[in-house]
């Protein structure tokens, strides 16, 4: 008894002394041989000793791994078997995770595809929206420039038509006048050939010396009927029996029927002056004075001088020169500018009455 315990002293020493230089790599333990290694069966090597058992050498690597897993798993607070549990559910998770975020990717990519034609669509219909805006603003411009065109045309045939009808009338006008001029002057003056005539010539009662007969500066080389292209700067114009007249220092103007001129007229009856030439005189009939100058009466009428038939009895001084001389019943009588007169004497002088037209 006293030795075996001796002995377990002595090994429990011995183990305690020893037991780092046992502490090698896995490797090297198990393999039989040299440095007083250990094998499982068969005899030791090189000194060494076997056991029916696993070799110690085996033992302590296995319990010396187990050991470093185990203080590994001790210094991260869990067991191995457990880390390597949550590692194989982690790995399970992630991978149904993957799964299910594979199924949600794939529904997102749909709804993105869906997304993206729904936003082709919209913009190819904005785009045909605005394809058709232009066209119907186009065919609307084409229609209102056709709408316009043809008012233009109608416009123009309009004016046309107007413009062909007032020409028409103008003429018409014209023609009128030249008519009325006429026979104003045929009823005043006489027609041409005949007594009273104005445009000149050999006919008898004849105006063509009228404007000789005035002696005035602006009358000279003027002769009745005689055209001029315009008028004097001071001329006004004046009016008899609705026909328009000019008048300026005692010549009387008439516009020509066809618009490009005027012609010299003898002074038309009716019309008001506001002068009388400077050789006119005074005369008197009928109760009043008037006012004679050159085969011309004139009746102070207001601001002017309105030229009138004389009254019958008015005695005047002269008569034009060129007035015919008519006889009747063996009586001579003088007529000018349709006024007739009868000749006498007056002491040593002749005189002319007014009278009424001895031919009827």
């Amino acid at each position: 008894m006293k030795y075996a315990s001796l002995l377990n002293v002595s090994a429990i020493i011995f183990s305690l002394t020893f037991t780092p230089v046992l502490v090698r790599p896995a490797h090297a333990w198990g393999r039989g041989g040299g440095g007083g290694g250990f094998s499982r069966e068969g005899t030791a090597r090189e000194g060494g000793f076997s056991s029916g058992r696993e070799s110690w050498s085996g033992s302590r690597n296995r319990e010396y791994q187990g050991g470093g897993r185990q203080e590994e798993a001790s210094r991260y607070g869990q067991h191995p078997t457990s880390n390597e549990g949550q590692h194989y559910a982690a790995n399970e998770q992630h991978r149904t995770g993957n799964e299910g975020q594979h199924g949600t990717t794939t529904q997102n990519q749909a709804q993105r595809q869906q997304s993206m034609q729904n936003e082709t669509n919209t913009r190819q219909q904005g785009a045909n929206t605005r394809q058709q805006g232009r066209q119907n603003e186009a065919n609307t411009a084409q229609q209102s420039n056709q709408k316009y065109e043809q008012n233009e045309q109608q416009s123009r045939q309009n004016a046309a038509k107007s413009a062909q009808q007032s020409n028409q009338q103008y003429q018409q006008n014209l023609q009128q006048n030249r008519q009325n001029f006429a026979n104003n002057y045929s009823n005043t003056y006489g027609a041409a050939g005949a007594h009273g005539a104005w445009y000149g010539g050999g006919s008898p009662g004849t105006w063509g010396n009228y404007y000789a007969g005035l002696g005035l500066s602006a009358a000279a080389g003027l002769t009745m009927g005689a055209a001029v292209a315009s008028l004097p700067a001071q001329a006004m114009q004046i009016e008899a029996k609705g026909n328009p007249y000019y008048y300026s220092s005692g010549v009387y103007y008439a516009p020509q029927p066809q618009g490009n001129g005027y012609t010299v007229v003898p002074p038309p009856k009716g019309a008001v002056v506001p002068s009388v030439p400077e050789t006119s005189t005074t005369v008197y009939g009928s109760g009043k004075n008037y006012v004679y100058n050159n085969g011309v009466f004139y009746d102070p009428a207001g601001q002017g001088f309105k030229i009138v038939d004389p009254p019958l009895g008015m005695l005047v001084p002269s008569i034009p020169k060129g007035a015919a001389t008519v006889t009747v019943n063996g009586t001579n009588y003088r007529e000018f500018g349709g006024v007739w007169y009868r000749p006498f004497y007056s002491g040593s002088d002749v005189v002319y009455q007014t009278v009424a037209n001895p031919v009827g």
